[in-house]
């Protein structure tokens, strides 16, 4: 594996570890139904945090970066439910999924523009590079983690309180 995806494979491998601490240990109807009592409107559950996380990441890594098609519905991400055992699969899969896309990639591989349709048009950007789109699945794995960080502080404080 070229140094660049070795990074990659291993930032988001540390992520996915670190998201995974913030899940343990929650009851079923926590991470399926539990939102902050400040009832923010665009809070969402744990599960379908991590629901959406492992989704972003596998359109970035294994359909963006891989050209491996994806049927991705990312609103249902947003509505999924379920429990642990189903995620640890799903991020398994992934992972196993990831490591063989980024052992084919060479250097040159990394500069390849992929055909991702009307993802850029719409926000009239440039398309991104290989490269530039796993730098996106670890920049979105991070942002989403820090959320299920945040999200565990304030249900332990809850709970905590008795809320």
């Amino acid at each position: 594996m070229i140094p660049f995806a070795q990074a990659v494979d291993t930032f988001l491998n540390r992520l996915i570890d670190d998201a995974f601490e913030q899940l343990h240990g929650l009851p079923a109807d926590a991470l399926n139904d539990w939102r902050p009592r400040q009832e923010m409107a665009d809070i969402n559950t744990f599960f379908a945090l991590a629901t959406h996380l492992a989704g972003a990441g596998e359109y970035w890594v294994l359909h963006a970066a891989g050209g491996q098609p994806l049927d991705r519905d990312r609103p249902a991400e947003f509505r999924a439910r379920g429990n642990l055992e189903e995620l640890e699969a799903r991020y398994a899969r992934w992972m196993v999924a990831s490591a063989k896309v980024l052992r084919q990639l060479d250097e040159g591989e990394l500069a390849r523009l992929p055909d991702l349709g009307e993802t850029f048009a719409a926000r009239g950007e440039r398309p991104w590079t290989v490269a530039e789109c796993l730098m996106h699945a670890v920049e979105h794995t991070a942002v989403h983690v820090g959320h299920l960080q945040i999200q565990r502080q304030l249900w332990d404080a809850e709970v905590a309180a008795g809320a």
